[in-house]
């Protein structure tokens, strides 16, 4: 199957609209770590995802190191839209939301996205790189649109979506 396929360019849309629902969430994670004053970065629970993500994708039979990559890029769109929002909340702190979701809730949906966009990974295995890195930008751009992003959010999916460019 190849990039241009029908079944190829459903899988990219389906990944690319999860990816942009998962950097949404980031928004509330950033709410909870607003008022906790967590920090973004938890490093000991993202070696554990990214170690989790491998075992999962072996399972899946996708590349281990395509699906690690791939969270990563997931990883650091979150956490620039948490960055982003919390400087953002810090200079006004008017805009700050006054509700904290509950983050063992906001955990599982994420979990579950990522389950998700790894099967859509996974059925775009094997496409071709050049062409999905082509096809990437027509996709992310009505996406984008749809979901009404901000500057910020279109950044973070633009990382979301950098693991198909540094795909071998």
């Amino acid at each position: 199957m190849t990039v241009d396929s029908h079944t190829g360019l459903d899988d990219l849309d389906a990944l690319v609209d999860l990816a942009v629902q998962r950097i949404l969430l980031s928004d509330d994670v950033a709410a909870t770590k607003f008022r906790s004053g967590a920090p973004v970065e938890d490093l000991l629970r993202e070696r554990q995802l990214l170690a989790e993500t491998g075992r999962r994708a072996v399972q899946m039979g996708l590349d281990r190191e395509m699906a690690v990559r791939f969270l990563r890029s997931q990883m650091s769109a979150s956490k620039t839209v948490q960055w982003g929002l919390l400087a953002r909340w810090q200079e006004h702190p008017e805009e700050a939301p006054s509700t904290v979701p509950d983050l063992q809730v906001l955990r599982e949906r994420l979990d579950d996205l990522t389950e998700q966009l790894l099967e859509h990974l996974r059925c775009m295995q094997g496409h071709r790189p050049v062409s999905l890195r082509r096809r990437l930008e027509d996709v992310r751009i009505p996406v984008a649109a749809v979901h009404h992003l901000d500057a910020l959010h279109r950044r973070a999916l633009d990382l979301a979506t950098e693991w198909a460019c540094s795909a071998e």
